[in-house]
């Protein structure tokens, strides 16, 4: 039985730890935790800790203004309803989607745009580029929501750090640290969530500890297990090969090398079998990735021209999946194919604040470099779809921001460029520019992206903003180097395209925020944003389909060709953000909305993919939720409506797959019965509703889920 792979290993942690609390009920606001140790209680007594609870005095308001499409999702939101896909954690946040495939890989969509590095995903701030191409989404990023303490976003082109190569928007997705935890007070404790489930979620547990050793020093560390079976969607069917059995972890320590100075290094360790819903899962995939960071801060009391920022990081993936071969024309019998994905990255900036009498003058720059190393191989000793090679990107980047009285100009400029290796072998000539046989790829490029901002702030909690932009992002290995043939259709070949130029976008937006407080009662806050885009993509590339003259000896049939190419004319996408929240001591209210239309350079277009068409047009999410007993209890609703959407064209039938909209309630509620134990529980897709979440999902989403859990929580 499945549950017996958890069960063990929670209870032996609940003996070793008497007590836990959850993950991350703290909400982290930043991207780099609070390096500063407090020292615990010279008492060598054992007391309780108090569990964390939602704070709601005055957080939106709290937060500063910046111009700009932005969302944040706090642990304490993540905490509502408890994660079962990793998917989940994306559903509040406007203009970000992803793609269901039902393996455990999470694929990032945000303004329509996916894949192939446009929308830059982070763990921790360690890129994770890791891609295998196929039937559904071509990148994905492996992590247990269970590790997670929060997620931002950036939407749109970023002219500072991390914004290299990516021309959608960056996406961080922050694991706990010590400060979720224990309280600032606290020396050492740990703590332990424990979740089990209907509709085959037999269990879930995490266990973390951690201890501040002194004010110079401290260290904490987590595990977490999962097992669940293939789940029944909302008539009942089972939707095979959406089980796993993950196994997941972290370690950091926070170290404070001098005055004014900050020093974090982690690593995050995933394992996850995943595939048949099966006892004997000896045929099921694999993937294992390990990612490092290493962050640096140094900020001078008193000297306002250096606050620098030195980031260091490492992420190694490898899938071992169970697929027919790609190299020949006959369907093979399943064999293991290893793709494994190392990424190195460096990220180093500094923050100038320069006064200038009634104005001020902030001014950012540095620079970032970042490495993908592919080798894909399988048990013949050939490459799969996913090439071998490797691609550089390196990028240097200045943004100056006057302040002067209600207005804010900010003046960015990034240069990118990048590198490309790889060789193989063209099996169909007469395609691309690639004669048939041999070849090998050394190409690079480079281009300067500005962007302006105007923001006025006509009220100090009231900002309007406006700015234009441009992007870049080179070709992937995959878009460049693929080749072979399609696993039991030797008449459809995948053809190397050396020839691709760098997608580049002209965006504009414009945009407002407000955030006010005491506005009913004393400490509540209310924040809105909104933003309108468009942005031109040119010379974006997609997947092709080219009928060749050569005829495939084995069958017969005349052989098609697949290659990517960049689209003719300008690829377009466009929409409206908004989001929304009010929170006070009884009362929480969060929405956000996105109406997005995207519409291809190429209106015949008759591709493979068409990614960018994906994401269903309209979305909205909304939650409702009380507080009562002095905010012991709490309860809410969210309720998820979605607008149909329209796929690829089959090159087949000529006709679009359509998948219609749908609206799904889910409902949750906590109840902290002592200061260091805490229940919760959650109804996943109340109505039991039949639905897919978009045209390019591969599997139904999963039928009614309900699931209880408790936390709890020990430390001195």
């Amino acid at each position: 039985m499945r549950l017996a792979l958890v069960l063990p290993a929670a209870l032996a942690a609940a003996a070793l730890l008497p007590a836990s609390r959850a993950a991350h009920a703290q909400s982290a606001t930043s991207a780099t935790p609070s390096n500063t140790p407090s020292g615990g209680s010279s008492s060598t007594a054992s007391t309780p800790v108090t569990l964390p609870r939602v704070a709601v005095e005055g957080q939106a308001a709290a937060q500063p203004l910046t111009p700009g499409a932005s969302s944040s999702v706090s642990g304490a939101q993540l905490q509502e309803i408890p994660q079962t896909a990793t998917s989940d954690i994306l559903l509040d946040m406007p203009g970000v989607y992803f793609q269901n495939t039902g393996a455990p890989g999470l694929s990032v969509s945000v303004r329509g745009l996916q894949d192939f590095g446009r929308i830059n995903v982070m763990i921790d701030g360690a890129r994770q580029d890791f891609m295998v191409s196929g039937h559904g989404a071509d990148s994905s990023v492996y992590i247990d929501p269970a590790l997670l303490a929060g997620i931002d976003v950036t939407r749109g082109t970023v002219s500072t750090g991390n914004g290299a190569g990516a021309i959608g928007g960056v996406v961080n997705l922050r694991t706990i640290g010590i400060e979720d935890i224990l309280p600032p007070t606290e020396q050492y404790g740990a703590l332990t969530t424990d979740l089990y489930g209907t509709n085959q979620y037999d269990g879930s547990g995490m266990v973390a500890g951690g201890v501040r050793v002194s004010p110079q020093f401290d260290v904490m560390g987590a595990f977490s297990l999962r097992s669940s079976g293939s789940y029944e969607d909302g008539d009942g069917n089972v939707v095979a090969n959406t089980g796993q059995r993950l196994q997941s972890g972290l370690v950091k320590t926070d170290i404070v090398p001098g005055a004014d100075q900050t020093l974090q290094v982690g690593g995050i360790f995933y394992h996850n079998t995943f595939g048949t819903d099966a006892e004997d899962l000896t045929l099921d995939d694999t993937v294992e990735s390990t990612t490092a960071t290493i962050q640096y801060h140094w900020a001078p009391s008193g000297n306002r021209l250096v606050d620098l920022h030195v980031d260091g990081s490492y992420t190694g993936t490898r899938l071992d999946d169970l697929s027919p071969s790609f190299l020949g024309v006959t369907l093979a019998l399943p064999d293991n194919t290893h793709y494994d994905l190392d990424t190195r990255g460096i990220e180093a900036d500094n923050t100038s604040r320069i006064v200038l009498g009634a104005a001020s003058l902030d001014v950012n720059y540095g620079a970032e470099y970042y490495h993908d190393a592919e080798t894909t191989t399988d048990e013949t000793g050939a490459a799969g779809l996913t090439p071998n090679g490797s691609r550089a990107v390196a990028s240097g980047f200045g943004q100056a921001t006057l302040n002067w009285s209600i207005v804010q100009l900010i003046g960015g400029l990034r240069y990118d460029t990048y590198s490309l290796n790889g060789s193989g072998v063209n099996e169909t000539g007469g395609i691309t520019s690639l004669p048939a046989g041999p070849f090998v790829v050394d190409k690079s490029a480079g281009a300067v992206s500005p962007k302006l901002t105007l923001a006025v702030n006509p009220l100090a909690p009231w900002m309007l903003y406006a700015s234009y932009g441009l992007g870049f992002r080179p070709p992937a290995l995959t878009e460049t180097l693929m080749e072979g043939a399609h696993p039991g259709l030797g008449f459809l070949r995948f053809v190397p395209n050396p020839d691709l130029d760098a997608e580049r976008t002209h965006g504009w937006e414009v945009g407002s925020k407000l955030a006010y407080s005491n506005l009913i009662e004393t400490a509540d806050a209310l924040s809105f944003k909104v933003d309108y885009f468009k942005t031109d993509i040119r010379d974006y590339i997609d997947q092709t389909l080219v009928p060749s003259n050569a005829i495939d000896p084995t069958t017969g049939i005349p052989i098609d060709g697949y290659f990517y190419e960049n689209l003719a004319g300008t690829t377009v996408t466009k929409g409206l953000e908004v989001e929304g929240e009010y929170d006070m001591h009884v009362l929480f209210v969060r929405l956000a909305y996105s109406n997005i239309l995207t519409e291809l350079g190429t209106p015949d277009y008759t591709g493979y993919d068409a990614i960018v068409t994906a994401p269903p047009r309209s979305v909205f999410s909304g939650t409702v939720g009380l507080r009562l007993l002095s905010g012991k209890l709490i309860f809410g609703e969210r309720t998820r409506a979605v607008s149909r959407t329209t796929g690829e064209v089959s090159p087949d039938t000529g006709f679009a797959t359509t998948v219609p909209g749908y609206g799904v309630e889910d409902l949750f509620g906590s109840y902290q019965l002592l200061d260091h134990f805490k229940i919760f529980a959650s109804v996943e897709n109340v109505g039991n509703r039949e639905y897919f979440e978009d045209a390019l999902a591969t599997v139904a989403s999963p039928g009614r889920m309900v699931k209880v859990g408790f936390t709890a929580a020990l430390g001195r």
